[in-house]
């Protein structure tokens, strides 16, 4: 199936590894020119390299999420490096290790809001501003299935990944005739940083129904979210719009 995304511009924040790296590289293969966001100037680098080696143009930028003057910076020099944004995936995120809401500090709080949530919203305007112009434009966010239920001692990452299904279930109300369509990706457990390091927390509520597993008997891999994003950010779903599409082996359907 042709996704129609040869010669698009894609911007992905947070792509220099795991999932963003993975749809950076399937962008790749459809053809699209690729801009990458990061904030790990090595990684970002060997992204680079690998994207450049499949033969499409490519654009990077180490970007501290969270702080709203680099953002509009950056995605400024996308648009003048590629001409336009047609795609923004907004992946970047970090995890945290799991504590009870008592043991959790007003600093980890701040840390996890400020890249996850914060860091969603500076990069969801920043593309609007310029997509709304055009009158055309997809954004996809990540989020996760704890969108949908609670996870004991993840009280800051669960909140963030709530507030990112709201964002996106209202900016794509104010977008519905505008040619610009916003919807986010919820995996469940991924084989990424993220997800390898939940098994090295020191966990206090390690029999909560979240930690029992996937019903598909295994993480995700990477590459099987980047098929969903390419979906989302194709006309081949122009018709979804302020959608979480979940990709998480069967766990929400319990």
């Amino acid at each position: 199936m042709d996704l129609e995304l040869k010669d698009k511009a894609v911007l992905i924040c947070g792509g220099a590894r795991g999932i963003g790296r993975a749809c950076a590289e399937a962008f790749a293969r459809e053809g699209a020119r690729i801009a990458i966001f990061d904030w790990d100037a090595e990684q970002l680098a060997e992204a680079e390299a690998a994207i450049r080696a499949m033969g499409v143009e490519v654009f990077t930028q180490q970007v501290d999420v969270s702080k709203a003057e680099a953002v509009d910076a950056a995605h400024t020099r996308v648009i003048e490096t590629f001409g336009a944004i047609d795609v923004g995936f907004n992946n970047a995120g970090i995890g945290s290790a799991f504590r009870a809401i008592e043991d959790t500090s007003e600093e980890d709080w701040d840390r996890v809001i400020a890249v996850n949530l914060k860091g969603v919203f500076l990069c969801v305007r920043a593309q609007v501003r310029h997509m709304r112009q055009r009158n055309q434009g997809a954004i996809i966010n990540t989020t996760s299935n704890v969108a949908f239920v609670g996870s004991p001692g993840g009280t800051p990452y669960v909140a963030t990944k709530h507030g990112i299904v709201g964002i996106t279930r209202s900016v794509a109300l104010e977008l519905a005739t505008t040619g610009v369509r916003i919807n986010a990706v919820a995996p469940g457990a991924v084989k990424t940083t993220i997800g390898k390091r939940i098994g090295t927390f020191v966990d206090p509520f390690p029999d909560a129904i979240i930690r029992k597993g996937l019903p598909i008997g295994r993480f995700g891999e990477p590459s099987e979210i980047a098929d969903a994003v390419l979906w989302l950010a194709s006309p081949r779903s122009s018709l979804a719009l302020g959608e979480t599409l979940v990709v998480d082996g069967g766990f929400l359907a319990q």
